[in-house]
């Protein structure tokens, strides 16, 4: 499943440029995570190069602006940070290369 935790304004360009941002994730681990979402993020229009983290248990894209109701359309799953950081937990601790968690 794709979630994508709420928009907060993190302080950073990034914000200043576009206005709040939040995280878009996958909470499956490994490969299989990171298949569905590249895949979800390209069928938005987004770049699968602009994922950040990709192939770690934290991978995830930045979406702020236009990107935040396209995302939340096409069925992204709102979430709390706790839930996220639930599922941040969970997939690293799954098993896999130590360079990847």
């Amino acid at each position: 499943m794709v979630v994508i935790d709420e928009a907060r304004d993190w302080g950073g360009a990034f914000n200043r440029r576009w206005g709040p941002s939040a995280h878009l994730l996958s909470d499956l681990p490994g490969d299989e995570g990171t298949r569905e979402l590249t895949a979800f993020a390209v069928s938005l229009g987004i770049p699968a190069e602009a994922i950040q983290h990709r192939g770690r248990y934290s991978e995830h894209f930045d979406l702020a602006g236009p990107w935040l109701e396209a995302a939340h359309a096409a069925g992204a799953q709102p979430v709390d940070r706790y839930a996220l950081v639930a599922i941040l937990r969970r997939k690293r601790a799954t098993p896999g290369p130590p360079s990847l968690r």
